[in-house]
C-alpha cells in the first residue's frame, strides 16, 4: 500500500511529464492501476482529463507571458511550438511564474525562431518586463538629491539602477514589433528588417515602460551598469558629440533618468 506522499507524486508524474498530445496515453501501468474506472471513462482515459488539464494551463501561462510572441504565431501555432518546449523544459518550480525562464533562448534554436530571427529578442523583451515588474521596490534619486551633492563630489560618483530597470540590446527593432503585435496588426513578418536597438526597461509603481535608446544613452548608461564614476560618464558621452555639447547631453541624460526613476546613488 502507497503512502499519500508517494500517491501523491505518482500522480503528479503521470500528469506533468512528458505534456502529453492530443489523447495519448502512456501512463505507468502501477499507477493506472491504482485508479478506477467511472462510467464510460476507463482509468487511462480518466487520468488523461487531468493531464490535459494540466498541460492546457501552463500553456495558458506561457501564452499569457510571451503574448506577442503568440501573436506573432497565431494562436494554435504557438501552441504546438509550446508544447515542444515544455517536453524539453517541464515545470519545476510550484509557481507558473518561471515556466518560460528559458523559452528565449529555446526560440533561438527553434525553426520558428530561425525564420523569424527577431522572436527570440521578442521573448527577452516580454520576459524582461515581466522581471521588471517582480523586481524589488527602490527608493530611486531625486532632483532635490542632486542638488544637495557638493560641486567636489560630483567627478567620483557613482550612480546605479534600480533592480526593476533592465537593458536589452538586439538586431531588430523589437520595441516597434512590440507595439505593432499590440495593435494586433497584420504585417508579413518576412519583411520585417534588421535594424540595432537599445531598449530601457523599466517600472515606476505597478506600471512597465520601455524606451529605445540612441547610442549617447545607451554607452552613457553602460557606464552606469558598470559602475564608472560620473566624470567617465561625461568623457565617454564627450566622445560621441561635440565637445560644446556634452554638458548639456549630459545635463539632459540626468533628468531624463531620474524623471523615469531609474537611478539609485552607490
Amino acid at each position: 500500500m502507497l503512502t499519500l506522499r508517494e500517491l501523491q507524486l505518482k500522480f503528479f508524474q503521470a500528469i506533468a511529464s512528458p505534456p502529453p498530445a492530443a489523447s495519448k496515453y502512456g501512463f505507468d501501468p502501477d499507477f493506472v492501476q491504482l485508479v478506477q474506472g467511472r462510467g464510460p471513462l476507463g482509468a487511462e482515459e480518466r487520468i488523461d482529463i487531468y493531464a490535459q488539464m494540466y498541460c492546457a494551463r501552463i500553456l495558458d501561462a506561457l501564452s499569457e507571458d510571451f503574448l506577442r510572441v503568440a501573436a506573432a504565431l497565431g494562436p494554435e501555432h504557438f501552441r504546438a511550438v509550446a508544447r515542444v518546449y515544455l517536453a524539453g523544459t517541464p515545470s519545476v518550480h510550484p509557481s507558473l511564474r518561471y515556466i518560460g525562464r528559458s523559452f528565449p533562448t529555446f526560440l533561438s534554436t527553434h525553426r520558428d525562431g530561425k525564420m523569424f530571427p527577431f522572436l527570440p529578442d521578442l521573448a527577452r523583451l516580454e520576459w524582461a518586463r515581466l522581471e521588471v515588474f517582480d523586481a524589488c521596490d527602490a527608493v530611486p534619486l531625486q532632483m532635490t538629491d542632486l542638488q544637495a551633492i557638493p560641486p567636489e563630489e560630483w567627478p567620483q560618483l557613482k550612480f546605479c539602477l534600480i533592480p526593476a530597470c533592465q537593458i536589452l540590446t538586439s538586431a531588430w527593432p523589437i520595441h516597434d514589433i512590440w507595439s505593432i503585435l499590440g495593435d494586433e496588426m497584420a504585417v508579413d513578418w518576412t519583411l520585417a528588417q534588421p535594424v540595432e536597438t537599445a531598449v530601457r526597461v523599466w517600472r515606476d509603481n505597478f506600471i512597465v515602460y520601455q524606451a529605445s535608446m540612441d547610442p549617447i544613452e545607451q554607452h552613457a548608461l553602460q557606464c552606469v551598469q558598470a559602475g564608472e564614476a560620473f566624470a567617465t560618464i561625461c568623457e565617454t558621452v564627450e566622445s560621441l558629440v561635440p565637445p560644446e555639447h556634452a554638458a548639456q547631453e549630459v545635463g539632459a541624460l540626468l533628468i531624463r533618468w531620474v524623471e523615469d526613476g531609474i537611478l539609485q546613488r552607490q
